[in-house]
């Protein structure tokens, strides 16, 4: 497949403090590639460089064609006092679209993302998931090339975690190429695609070789350890997420390649394990 858009070398300083190192990435029609990493690893400036929202310090951006159609999607959405219609219309008419057809479009995704089209429910009113929802339908009013998602499923619940990665591959499958910003390891699993980490500025490609089987396990550690201990083990385990219970306890998602190694660095680092639970993810979400 040809490439739609290519980094190459491209590096981002703020001042004389450098973001991102070298850079180079490809990005080919009907593919999703996922950018995981820290909070402050760059991944949020590299998604804004590959959109064009940002100059590049140095390096190069280069596209198929200069008509190639870029929809991006910022981390998060503000509870504006507009209808989704509203805000629809005042983002297609920055984007020049023809009024008629502009109004069939917005249609026409309100059903895609399963959105009621409410003229009397503002944005203000919105959960977090028809936020997220009425985000990617701003990125797609022009069908993109390029779909980009800054943490798309943050602070989502389950469902419409599932209705939201539904929606991605749809339109995946129809040709647009995905670019995302994913924490969480579960996530990056859902769709079928190339995972990168970003490391001290610098992006290389994750090459595991793990069966499918295992890919589909993981593993759910109660327990308690002090939070710089955690923060320091999370700096060799970098796949593994944590949040805390009601109880007061460390909830920990550990993927299947990492439980073996991580298990006795926890006890090691004086951690204790309340409960520990085999899981397996639901690929048909």
């Amino acid at each position: 497949m040809e490439a739609l858009l290519t980094l190459k070398e491209a590096s981002k300083k703020y001042g004389s403090r450098e973001i991102l190192t070298d850079i180079s990435l490809t990005i080919r029609q009907g593919e999703c590639n996922i950018v995981r990493g820290g909070n402050g690893s760059g991944k949020s400036t590299m998604l804004r460089m590959v959109s064009g929202l940002i100059p590049l310090t140095s390096g190069q951006r280069l596209l198929k064609h200069s008509d190639i159609v870029i929809g991006y999607t910022p981390d998060r959405l503000s509870k504006l006092r507009m209808t989704s219609t509203e805000y629809l219309t005042h983002m297609g008419r920055i984007s020049d679209i023809p009024k008629r057809e502009l109004k069939d479009r917005i249609r026409e995704l309100h059903v895609f993302f399963n959105l009621e089209q409410n003229e009397h429910v503002k944005m203000s009113q919105f959960s977090k998931g028809m936020l997220q929802k009425t985000n990617l339908m701003q990125a797609m009013m022009k069908t993109p090339d390029i779909l980009v998602l800054d943490e798309p499923f943050s602070g989502l619940d389950k469902e419409s975690t599932g209705h939201l990665v539904h929606s991605l591959k749809k339109i995946k499958d129809e040709g647009t190429s995905i670019l995302a910003a994913v924490h969480d390891p579960l996530l990056a699993g859902q769709l079928e695609s190339n995972t990168y980490w970003i490391r001290q500025g610098r992006l290389s490609e994750e090459n595991r070789s793990i069966s499918a089987e295992q890919k589909a396990v993981y593993f759910e550690l109660e327990g308690m350890i002090d939070r710089d201990i955690m923060d320091h083990l999370l700096e060799f385990f970098p796949d593994i997420t944590y949040k805390s219970s009601e109880s007061g306890h460390l909830v920990l998602t550990l993927m299947y390649e990492d439980y073996r190694g991580f298990l006795p660095e926890f006890i090691n680092k004086g951690g204790e394990i309340v409960s520990l639970t085999r899981k397996e993810l639901e690929l048909s979400l």
